[in-house]
């Protein structure tokens, strides 16, 4: 069990064409035979995609997708020369129209499509935008189950009865975290010394009740632990450390 998810509902609307091509007329033009091709079953969109798209103001945004079998999304934004960590965002993701989906509640997403090395960026019925060439994210791998890197992750925390969940901005999905847990470690010593108790002690100095939410943006990755419940494993938002809090109004 990778993390414990409300129940998520992928949408695939597909087109289904004729059975027989019909025959051309004498003088009339031959049919454009490179038209995008049909969108592929749901089941062939997980992967990982990388590519660096433009920026207005730096050489470049370098950015990795990950489409998992589970209808989650991991978008990570690095803008060269400028970050030295990228920005995270998670959430679901769907296909609607043979278009892929990918952004938060209440924003509008972006739109992708297949092309022959992984997927080009489009408007919302599919078109590619004028005079550009370098909106695609290639893609480089099947699903990966590995942990994700580090990256800027906006979101809501909440502790109650020992329990530590963390909600990103944007995502129906709610994940159970830690602080300073899973990170590599080097004879015994954590790489992060940032633990449990400094993040509980953060979090009752910044809200009346226990089991508020405390809308913060934090430095973590994802990644496997014990289950909370049961054996197995479940996915969790290790959080490495609290940048600041947010307007959580800012956060949907």
């Amino acid at each position: 069990m990778r993390k414990t998810l409300l129940p998520a509902v992928v949408l695939l609307l597909s087109a289904c064409g004729p059975t027989s091509v019909p025959q051309q007329e004498q003088g009339t033009p031959a049919p454009d035979t490179t038209a995008t091709p049909p969108a592929p079953p749901v089941t062939d969109w997980p992967g990982y995609y990388n590519g660096i798209l433009p920026c207005a103001d730096c050489p470049g945004i370098e950015t990795s997708l990950w489409l998992r079998s589970d209808s989650t999304y991991v978008l990570q934004r690095h803008y060269q020369e400028r970050d030295t960590i990228p920005w995270g965002y998670v959430g679901q993701w769907r296909v609607v129209n043979g278009l892929l989906w990918v952004g938060g509640v209440g924003d509008k997403p972006d739109f992708f499509r297949r092309v022959k090395d992984g997927l080009e960026e489009v408007d919302e019925i599919g078109r590619p935008f004028a005079d550009r060439s370098d909106l695609v994210l290639n893609k480089l791998a099947d699903e990966i189950k590995d942990d994700t890197p580090r990256m800027r992750l906006s979101g809501a925390y909440r502790y109650l009865a020992d329990a530590h969940n963390f909600r990103p901005c944007g995502s129906p999905f709610t994940w159970p975290c830690a602080a300073g847990l899973g990170v590599a470690e080097e004879e015994g010593e954590a790489e992060v010394p940032f633990t449990n108790a400094d993040l509980e002690k953060r979090y009752r100095k910044a809200v009346k009740n226990g089991g508020d939410p405390w809308t913060i943006e934090v430095i973590g990755h994802l990644g496997m632990g014990p289950a909370m419940e049961g054996e197995g494993m479940d996915e969790y938002l290790y959080i490495h450390q609290v940048l600041r809090p947010i307007d959580p109004g800012s956060c949907p």
